[in-house]
């Protein structure tokens, strides 16, 4: 029996990158997965991976900058899967802007709807159910960018996912009393898609050595199936060979 089995998760960002690994982790372990993402042609594709590997899913397709959206893909992952156990946050995206002369309003709100209000507005909508059931854990993926906010990140990716951090600690002081506890990861490098907004994209030996989509999914897996009764409040996760 998997180390997840019997609880309902739902991932952001599904579609590819981090959140794609991490549904098929936690699938793999027996949770049932609802999957987030604007692309519904590839959370069928996954949900039809997992399935064909004995788990369940559900594709949600929702754009994470809408909140009626999000919202509806909330009430069908419960419709369709129970009640969610698990919250993984990963949604995210960046732009080709770093700088605040170069960044313009219109993208710094777009990119804070995506990568930050996104998080707070799923776990809006699971975190009562999960206060009054006396358990559930929410894992926000931010980035290295959080702890280390830098230009080469940018100023609106940096900023965001800063706020992933206060997220998470907030959510801790109201659902820690009720046995509901939040991580949030700040991985370094990932060979992800989201490489290719930058300014220069990374060639294929340097993502060869950065954090790999299965790297964080372990992780996730193992933060999800510890003990309810003890919080990893954060992890640092960074290649070695940086």
């Amino acid at each position: 029996m998997g180390r997840l089995a019997g609880t309902v998760a739902l991932v952001t960002g599904a579609s590819s990158g981090f959140g794609w690994a991490i549904a098929r982790s936690v699938a793999a372990e027996g949770a049932a997965v609802a999957l987030v993402a604007r692309r519904a042609e590839r959370l069928r594709a996954l949900a039809e991976q997992i399935e064909g590997e004995g788990g369940r899913a559900v594709a949600c397709p929702a754009d994470v900058g809408s909140e009626a959206e999000i919202l509806a893909a909330v009430e069908q992952a419960e419709t369709s899967l129970g009640p969610i156990d698990l919250l993984v946050n990963n949604a995210g995206t960046n732009i080709g802007a770093r700088s605040i002369a170069e960044t313009d309003s219109g993208a710094w709100r777009e990119l804070l709807e995506v990568d930050l209000t996104s998080a707070f507005l799923f776990s809006k909508g699971v975190l009562p159910g999960m206060i009054s059931r006396g358990r559930g854990t929410v894992i926000n993926i931010a980035s290295r960018a959080a702890s280390h906010p830098s230009l080469q990140a940018g100023v609106a990716y940096s900023t965001a996912k800063r706020g992933m951090e206060a997220l998470t600690a907030v959510t801790n002081e109201e659902g820690n009393p009720y046995n509901v506890r939040a991580s949030v990861v700040n991985p370094g490098e990932g060979n992800t898609p989201i490489l290719d907004h930058r300014p220069e994209p990374p060639d294929e030996v340097q993502r060869s050595v950065m954090i790999q989509p299965e790297d964080l999914a372990d992780l996730v897996v193992l933060i999800a199936s510890l003990p309810q009764a003890v919080t990893v409040e954060s992890v640092e996760l960074r290649p070695t060979r940086r």
